[in-house]
């Protein structure tokens, strides 16, 4: 499944409502089934780096934070958080990230689409999204433009279906998204942009962890592989 050659960041009305409606239809059920998708070891990979990138002043953004999995991890995680604010586009699924975050007024939540950085002020100390990049047609572009609300010295993790080598694996892969209509994310793709610190494959890399630092002052940096 090859995705379309055009290049475009923000998600066009049909795949939005598209996605919306997904959402909207699994929120009620998607924290019971989620433990049986997840891959502990980056699960574990991200506790980590949420305990060792986030600190008392830091920003934090969140795209398609969902039912606020992420928003549980930073509390559970991070040594404290100066703001936090999640974007997407289901409000079933924020509706239950809200009940996660409490009253805590450093967290807020935005309904809208999570690929348009045109309205969202600043700039952040750690950037994350999990689950996410198989939804767009060109994720690497996504990518890109949030990476520029990265601040100097801050850290972006996006942790997502990949495209793995073998042909079985990626059949069955491919089979078993169609149920959320995604596709596996070219991790080539999302490695070639600035900024990679290190890239984390699981499962014979059919998920991708890649984490993103931009430096203080930009110099050239070499990303290690982990294979799990």
């Amino acid at each position: 499944m090859r995705r379309r050659p055009h290049r475009r960041n923000l998600l066009d009305g049909w795949e939005l409502q598209r996605v919306r409606v997904i959402y909207n239809r699994i929120a009620w059920f998607y924290d019971v089934c989620r433990p049986l998708l997840t891959i502990r070891r980056a699960e574990l990979d991200l506790n980590s780096l949420f305990a060792g990138r986030i600190y008392p002043d830091s920003r934090v953004l969140e795209l398609a934070p969902g039912t606020g999995v992420n928003v549980k991890r930073l509390f559970d995680c991070a040594g404290g958080f100066k703001s936090y604010l999640g974007i997407d586009t289901s409000s079933e699924m924020l509706s239950r990230a809200r009940d996660k975050a409490g009253n805590n007024t450093r967290i807020q939540f935005k309904l809208a689409d999570a690929t348009d950085t045109s309205g969202i002020d600043g700039t952040f100390d750690f950037i994350v999204s999990t689950w996410f990049l198989s939804h767009l047609p060109c994720p690497e572009v996504t990518v890109g433009s949030i990476l520029e609300l990265l601040r100097p010295g801050g850290t972006a993790v996006f942790l997502f279906f990949s495209r793995p080598g073998n042909g079985l694996a990626l059949r069955l892969l491919s089979w078993n998204m169609r149920l959320i209509q995604c596709v596996p994310v070219e991790a080539e793709s999302i490695c070639a942009l600035p900024y990679v610190e290190a890239v984390h494959c699981y499962r014979g890399n059919t998920s991708t962890l890649v984490v993103f630092h931009r430096p203080v002052e930009l110099g050239s940096g070499h990303a290690s592989v982990t294979q799990m």
